[in-house]
């Protein structure tokens, strides 16, 4: 295994040998060039959309469109073509990602390149599914995670599976395929649209599962690929495990929770005395006894659409705010004010900019939450660990992360719509794709980029010695240098290499 702060040694990548012919049952949708137009909010951006067929087993039957942002190649005369990308989610917006591509990518890869974000179907600004009303979603992030009685126990098993039903009755054929594998045939028809012969594509996150379902299904047609942290596809069937598994896997995960909360609470005693407590312990402890009162008691805020912080909303605005060390300043501000001046507003306007939701009761039509479920329950079959209870001695040990993450009620109980058939993504790519992300991330385990790295062939697997989320634009030299070399340049590193802190 290389290593260093530097760059590694590189190899240049060459395209040779045919790609497969666009299929013959789908060319009332390939070739269809984008007649793109400037965006109305921003001129320095080109608008259009493309159309595709919904169900792909029926391509003469209902079609939805989908939404592209383009920002066009600085450097005409050194283009190479389209770069797509996705920020992951599922149901990351690709529209606003291209927004921020002046500032994401470098200068080299903008003259070389149209970087072209897209919304999946059904999400944000391409045809939306119309599927959970806010009602739903208020239902989802205020529901009581700690059902004490047997009617709060069966209300939590119930309310799945009767949200999911309707939410497919509303959404109609769209809402039921809404998978990864759906959304890499759409990205297929979106690069024969703006005319390129290979895929060139950036995936960070959840968007890598994307680009490798992509490599699967259409490994010819895989041009510069860059999988940045990426998500295991995988998803073998399981046994049923026994308590000791369950307990295994569950005091893993605590302690991987457990070490995000020694980081936020080191956070928050940074500068000045956190008041949440003075050491990692405290905070935790200051915590649970805040949730265990909101269970007993809500808190009163000045919202007419949310009037009650319960223990639901406030494990919402806790659980996304601790993936996200960008908030953590406003997090602890925000549990400040309720846990010791006993006022819930400012904790649940937190958890309202977390999940999208306008002060009104209404969520962004785009908001991640109206489709992520729906990606969710297509790609990832049922399991006996969705429901699996660890041990009470595992749970009094981890008593926050019991709360936060413990048993609950799977989210896809109840789903019937159409599930991913490719439960093993492996691809014969002819050219290296670039696999990357850091080995203190978090999100999604160096150990998982490195497997997926595994699954295809000829790629190539750089590690960052960095904290964080997604290794490319994360302040790192090395890291930033060896995905502009490849996509601007055609140069591939060296496999295994890593990049020194």
């Amino acid at each position: 295994m290389a290593a260093g702060a530097g760059r590694p040694a590189t190899t240049p990548v060459a395209f040779t040998g045919p790609v497969d012919p666009e299929p013959a049952d789908l060319a009332a949708y390939y070739g269809k060039a984008v007649a793109w137009t400037t965006c109305d909010d921003d001129a320095r951006f080109e608008c259009g959309t493309v159309a595709v067929p919904v169900d792909y087993k029926r391509p003469g039957g209902a079609r939805t469109s989908i939404a592209l942002r383009r920002l066009v190649a600085s450097g005409p005369g050194k283009r190479i073509g389209s770069l797509f990308i996705n920020p992951g989610g599922p149901g990351g917006s690709g529209i606003e990602f291209a927004d921020a591509a002046p500032d994401f990518f470098d200068d080299a890869v903008r003259e070389r390149y149209d970087v072209v974000g897209f919304d999946p179907r059904g999400m944000g600004q391409s045809d939306p599914v119309d599927c959970l009303t806010d009602a739903d979603l208020d239902a989802m992030y205020a529901a009581d995670p700690t059902p004490d009685t047997p009617a709060e126990r069966d209300a939590a098993r119930r309310a799945p599976a009767e949200r999911n039903r309707r939410c497919l009755v509303r959404g109609g054929a769209l809402a039921a395929r809404m998978g990864t594998e759906f959304v890499a045939r759409d990205l297929d028809i979106l690069r024969s649209a703006v005319g390129d012969e290979r895929l060139n594509y950036y995936g960070v996150s959840y968007g890598t599962m994307i680009g490798a379902v992509y490599a699967d299904f259409l490994t010819s047609r895989v041009g510069l690929m860059v999988l940045d942290s990426a998500v295991l596809p995988d998803a073998v069937e399981e046994d049923v495990p026994s308590p000791q598994e369950v307990d295994a896997a569950a005091r893993g995960w605590a302690d991987d929770f457990d070490d995000v909360v020694d980081d936020f609470a080191t956070e928050c005693g940074s500068s000045v005395e956190c008041p949440l407590g003075k050491d990692t312990a405290t905070v935790s402890r200051t915590l649970v006894a805040f949730l265990d009162r909101l269970d007993r008691q809500p808190l009163e805020t000045d919202y007419d659409s949310l009037p009650r912080l319960t223990e639901g909303w406030a494990t919402t605005a806790i659980g996304w705010g601790l993936t996200r060390p960008d908030t953590w300043p406003d997090l602890v501000d925000a549990l400040d004010t309720a846990v010791n001046d006993g006022d819930g507003t400012d904790l649940a306007a937190f958890a309202m900019e977390m999940v999208e939701r306008n002060e009104d009761g209404t969520y962004a039509g785009g908001a991640t939450a109206r489709g992520h479920l729906l990606v969710t329950c297509s790609d990832w079959p049922q399991s006996p660990w969705d429901s699996v209870v660890p041990s009470r001695d595992v749970l009094d040990n981890h008593p926050l992360w019991a709360r936060l993450n413990g048993p609950s009620t799977p989210q896809c109980d109840g789903w019937t719509g159409v599930r991913r058939q490719t439960l093993l993504v492996g691809a014969d790519v002819p050219t290296p794709v670039l696999v990357i992300g850091n080995d203190g991330d978090r999100t999604t385990p160096i150990e998982n980029t490195r497997a997926l790295a595994g699954e295809i062939v000829r790629s190539r697997f750089v590690t960052v010695s960095a904290e964080g989320h997604g290794a490319y634009g994360n302040d790192n030299d090395c890291a930033d240098a060896v995905v502009d070399d490849y996509l601007a340049h055609s140069r591939a590193p060296e496999d295994d290499f890593v990049c020194g802190a």
